[in-house]
């Protein structure tokens, strides 16, 4: 009895401690696994991406705003930035255009008459339905913010113009902010 009573007394003050304690890194999301050929015909995957940060606009092929429009608000916010443009169409039921086709509409969604807008040329178009749908990513537009680490540092759900926040977000997973 005397020492089940030193017992109890110990396991009474360790009660409150009960939570306390957390890994450090909980609630981190890792960017999906992911390996896929751009319209530059180069492969992009996790490997590849590893020791810096970039940005994933999922998109759909036959999206024009909110994906353009963000794609090109983002190329404002701070141009040639590692951008990934994934399209959230699956492979099976693609349409008739090609990644490269997808690449040029976009670039074209600025030009006025004479004047070609710019190229967004740091960003590779490919597929990667399988990523959105591990991530419930249901809106065309949508943003991922990845860190060097692979973590996602930001996810944002339809269209993002706002140059501001794009910077911020941009720091954040840069590691500036």
């Amino acid at each position: 009895m005397n020492k089940i009573i030193p017992l109890a007394v110990l396991l009474l003050m360790l009660t409150p401690l009960t939570g306390c304690t957390s890994e450090e890194g909980a609630g981190v999301q890792m960017f999906p696994t992911f390996s896929t050929v751009a319209d530059n015909n180069e492969t992009y995957d996790n490997a590849r991406m590893a020791g810096g940060a970039y940005i994933v606009v999922f998109s759909a092929e036959w999206c024009n705003n909110p994906c353009y429009t963000t794609m090109h608000a983002i190329w404002a916010a701070q141009a040639e930035l590692p951008v990934l443009v994934m399209s959230t169409d699956p492979a099976e039921n693609a349409g008739s255009m090609t990644l490269s086709d997808w690449h040029a509409s976009a670039n074209a969604h600025d030009d006025e008459d004479d004047d070609t807008g710019v190229e967004l040329t740091t960003y590779a178009f490919m597929k990667g339905s399988e990523v959105a749908t591990s991530l419930d990513i249901t809106r065309p537009g949508s943003l991922a913010f990845v860190n060097a680490e692979g973590e996602i540092t930001y996810l944002h759900e339809g269209r993002m113009d706002d140059t501001v926040e794009i910077l911020n977000r941009w720091n954040e997973a840069s590691g500036v902010a």
